[in-house]
């Protein structure tokens, strides 16, 4: 009965010990049958092992797997987990190996979705969302980070207790974030920082907390602006494209998004929104219409580009009846391509030529500065990036050092 995954016998052990027990096996077949590599399914099945732990002491007397028990374990346990090793902890993969439990199961992967949203913390969150979307009009990405630090804030302080946003204190929150900073890097600091205070401005808004909690909220300096953001260089930018193998389907996805960002700048998000109509071939242009401000912009389809994207559609898109422009070719194959896999894309080949912290950001940050380097001015730079306010684009003005040469005054008491 046991996979041939695991070659280990202390993993055979652990798995056999879980409270899940065979099904732990069963599930690495499975995962194995419909074609997932092994190394997802050494992840898959850590993720459904640490919730076999979890519910082994939470619901020691449940027999079957529900789907309310899928979702107390994402929405309330990974938050505060202090579970031992190999436990996975990470929401995204816990997530979809769940998921893919359920289906194996035969149950409805959605109705834990749904029970996720259940109870009074819930209910807060979804009325929080709607708001941020409705009437502050935030993107999808900035609306994701601030609901999950909502979550946990919430959660970790009403656990065990009355549900009373009435009686929140700013005391709360400094005790949560000396709790959560220290597993959190800097600007993630900063990102749940905001995201706690839009969540009292939302509870001021709907007076369910006491009036003028907000303003007594501390503003972190924002140390990017500290430094030029960094850029690829020419030479960079050449191994960049030529660190793709453009022999492989895959390769030729990854090629064309690599274009699109370094000839057109644009986002991670947008690139993955990309639909086939979005392309005029007659005209030579290219429709974002789905961008962070939600605004639509078309811009020119440079021939680099267009070039990419057509050998692309001819030889390296899976048959699909999706409208998207890229696509998964790995499981689920033919799928729209996520903004996670259009981040992974680039990462990959940002590593192989020496830039292992590198992201979309740098390529857009590239496109920018060499944008602006050529003359073009900052009103250009930030209609082609889709930048709401052109303070945002200020920051590209101070590593064009050509025009800074040009304003530089002389130093007091040097002849040049």
């Amino acid at each position: 009965m046991e996979s041939p995954i695991f070659l280990r016998k202390c993993s055979c052990c652990r798995m056999e010990s879980n409270g899940l027990g065979i099904i732990l096996f069963k599930y690495a077949d499975w995962l194995q049958g419909v074609g997932y590599c092994r190394d997802t399914i050494h992840q898959y099945t850590q993720a459904v092992e640490h919730f076999g732990f979890w519910r082994s002491q939470a619901h020691p007397w449940s027999k079957n797997v529900r789907a309310s028990e899928v979702a107390e374990f994402l929405s309330s346990h990974l938050a505060c987990c202090r579970c031992p090793l190999p436990a996975s902890k990470t929401l995204i993969t816990c997530r979809a190996a769940l998921h893919r439990l359920m289906a194996m199961l035969g149950s409805d992967i959605r109705c834990s979705s749904c029970l996720v949203r259940c109870g009074p913390v819930g209910s807060l969150v979804e009325r929080f969302d709607r708001h941020m979307g409705d009437i502050c009009g935030l993107s999808d990405a900035t609306r994701l980070y601030r609901r999950r630090y909502a979550r946990e804030f919430l959660e970790w302080r009403f656990k065990g207790r009355r549900f009373n946003p009435a009686s929140l204190r700013f005391a709360d929150f400094l005790s949560y974030m000396r709790v959560r900073a220290p597993s959190l890097r800097p600007g993630s600091v900063s990102v749940m920082n905001v995201s706690l205070r839009s969540l009292v401005k939302f509870l001021e808004f709907e007076k369910q907390c006491p009036a003028g909690l907000s303003l007594s909220w501390p503003k972190m300096p924002n140390w990017k602006r500290a430094v030029p953001p960094d850029v690829l260089t020419n030479r960079e930018c050449r191994s960049l494209l030529r660190a793709v193998d453009a022999k492989r389907a895959a390769g030729q996805r990854d090629l064309a998004i690599l274009r699109i960002m370094l000839d057109l700048g644009l986002r991670s998000s947008e690139v993955a929104q990309l639909c086939l109509d979005d392309v005029d071939w007659h005209n030579g242009t290219l429709a974002i219409r789905a961008n962070k401000q939600k605004r639509e912009r078309v811009l020119p389809l440079p021939p680099t580009v267009g070039t990419a994207i057509a050998v692309y559609l001819r030889t390296g898109r899976p048959k699909s009846n999706s409208r998207r422009l890229f696509l998964c070719h790995r499981l689920p194959v033919g799928h729209p391509a996520s903004v996670g896999r259009v981040r992974s894309a680039v990462r990959r080949a940002l590593s192989r030529i020496g830039r292992p912290r590198g992201g979309p950001h740098l390529l857009r940050h590239t496109f920018a500065t060499v944008l602006h380097n050529r003359g073009a001015p900052l009103k250009e730079v930030a209609d082609i990036l889709g930048h709401q306010s052109i303070d945002t684009t200020t920051v590209y003005a101070r590593v064009n050092v050509r025009q800074l040469e040009k304003v530089a005054m002389p130093w007091p008491g040097v002849q040049l």
